[in-house]
């Protein structure tokens, strides 16, 4: 089992009450990755949630689009838990990595046992799916900062 205080320094987990991280926690999968590696690819079946421990990860979007996720805590993979539940971009170790991921089928379980956990999760995916938004449709970043 991750030990709570590795979940308490992730980005996506801090407004996490004790009793709901030791509860992710027990579903927590550490892997390592090497650079060059393909965590995932887009249009397959979204199986996990990742958060990053260490390390850089290009996500490269059908479209031509692309980003980088290097900040510890940052968050991919959320398309696990969003219908259609398919990657929407191929994510590319661009170093060694390290993630913390989270199954789909263990989430959801868990989501369903605890309804206010899984509104916080829920939370926090939808800024993540705001933010990609125009690297996934293609929209130009100035035209996604004139809608707001």
């Amino acid at each position: 089992m991750l030990s709570v205080n590795t979940l308490k320094k992730c980005r996506f987990f801090r407004d996490f009450d004790d009793h709901e991280l030791v509860e992710l926690a027990k579903l927590a999968i550490p892997s390592r990755w090497n650079e060059g590696e393909v965590i995932f690819r887009a249009r397959t079946p979204a199986q996990y949630l990742y958060t990053l421990k260490n390390g850089a990860v290009l996500l490269a979007y059908p479209n031509g689009r692309s980003l980088i996720v290097e900040e510890p805590g940052e968050t991919i993979g959320w398309s696990t838990l969003v219908s259609p539940f398919h990657y929407t971009a191929t994510a590319i170790c661009l170093t060694d990595v390290q993630l913390v991921g989270f199954s789909r089928k263990d989430l959801f379980t868990l989501m369903q046992m605890d309804a206010g956990l899984a509104q916080k999760i829920i939370q926090k995916i939808t800024p993540i799916m705001q933010k990609r938004r125009p690297y996934r449709k293609g929209v130009s970043l100035q035209q996604t900062e004139e809608c707001k």
